[in-house]
């Protein structure tokens, strides 16, 4: 085993252990007669209304990460890039490595278009990008009402750091020198096969550029992604008898995510727990609720992205015949 491959299944296990030792440390510290019971009456309406919500907000997802692959020439119509986008969650949801869903993605759509990877990548990662901007500038203004009240002044600052990092990949995305002067660098060290795909992705992002408006629009549709997500926390809330108003949603969820976001736990599981204890306790709920409205949310989250588990499985026979005739092509 290479020392990068040992590197990483001890990042993996790090993060399994931090997730176990988390849930392990909020349910000694819950009752389990009080979680139970309050899962238990959970109102399914509520918990179906969501589901639909957090449904929405994928095809919302889909739609904008349809946009961007148009820009780099892979023309695909719009349910399939959903299927896509949603075995992608799927893999996100049950595979340990946080970027398992954009691994998928990407050797989907690789087979369309210029049949080019790094076309794939360079449409997933401004993916990624412009989403993670939408997310910490929303998170930035929703929370700030909070900073005095609650005393999060130190995590606020977190918060801007947070967004400060997403529009400076951006710009390092935009800007024509940014890369370039990057891969000249890694040339320079002798580390010439990192450079050179690097420049070829760069050569992709490229395609992005002089496109403000479709920068603006997909931003807005990130915003009413991460938007409808705050409306299953509120739906789901709901469902367990939490009465909050919808302020509330707006001031910790956004926070939340950012927080979940941090690949340093498998899923965000046990850190999304523990924050939303945290952060919903300033309002008076109480963990077990606090902990349930957490954890039913991600399970609400984990039923959708088993609609992208079904249409993996019902593909596998049309993957193998395509695989098979692009490798015969290659040949």
């Amino acid at each position: 085993m290479s020392r990068f491959g040992g590197r990483h299944l001890a990042l993996i296990g790090a993060k399994i252990l931090l997730s176990i030792g988390l849930m392990a440390m909020l349910l000694w510290r819950i009752r389990f007669d009080q979680l139970a019971s309050t899962l238990r009456r959970a109102d399914p309406v509520w918990l179906v209304a969501a589901w639909l919500l957090m449904l929405a907000s994928n095809l919302f997802g889909s739609y904008q990460w349809s946009r961007l692959l148009h820009v780099v020439k892979i023309h695909i119509p719009f349910w399939k890039a959903s299927a896509y986008y949603h075995i992608g969650l799927f893999f996100n949801n049950f595979l340990p490595a946080n970027i398992g869903g954009d691994i998928a993605r990407v050797a989907d759509t690789a087979r369309h278009g210029e049949r080019s990877k790094s076309a794939a990548v360079s449409a997933v990662l401004m993916d990624r990008m412009v989403g993670t901007l939408a997310l910490a500038g929303l998170a930035l203004v929703t929370t700030l009402p909070a900073v005095t009240r609650y005393h999060l002044a130190i995590v606020y600052l977190a918060l801007v750091g947070f967004f400060l990092l997403s529009v400076g990949l951006i710009f390092a995305a935009f800007h024509p020198a940014v890369v370039p002067a990057l891969c000249r660098r890694l040339d320079s060290v002798g580390l010439q096969r990192v450079s050179l795909p690097l420049r070829d992705l760069a050569s992709r992002l490229g395609s992005f550029r002089g496109q403000s408006g479709l920068f603006v629009e997909i931003f807005l549709v990130a915003i009413v992604t991460q938007l409808s997500r705050i409306g299953v926390h509120a739906l789901v809330a709901r469902s367990l008898g939490i009465h909050l108003p919808f302020q509330y949603f707006l001031l910790f969820v956004p926070l939340l995510a950012v927080i979940v976001s941090l690949p340093i736990s498998v899923n965000g599981i046990g850190v999304r727990e523990g924050a939303g204890v945290i952060l919903f306790g300033l309002v008076g709920v109480d963990r077990a609720h606090a902990f349930s409205l957490q954890f039913a949310t991600y399970l609400v989250a984990v039923a959708v992205s088993l609609l992208g588990g079904f249409v993996f499985l019902l593909r596998i026979p049309h993957r193998r015949a395509v695989s098979r005739k692009w490798m015969e092509e290659v040949e």
